[in-house]
């Protein structure tokens, strides 16, 4: 694991941004459903998700095992 990766449930639309930008396919979910990650071993902490998250529901870490 290269990053860590959180999805905030309680502020995700499920809009599909994350998983549409994101190069690895860390993420994934269904149009108006909660994203989840669902390959965290592939996030490289490119803030992609991130930083097109609508609603800031995902954070991003370099660090290996951050906290959630």
């Amino acid at each position: 694991m290269l990053a860590s990766i959180k999805v905030v449930n309680e502020k995700c639309i499920g809009c599909g941004i994350c998983w549409s930008v994101c190069p690895k396919a860390v993420l994934a979910g269904e149009l108006r459903g909660v994203a989840r990650v669902i390959n965290g071993n592939a996030c490289h902490a490119c803030f992609s998700c991130q930083n097109n998250c609508p609603t800031n529901a995902i954070y991003v870490s370099p660090t290996p095992n951050w906290p959630h």
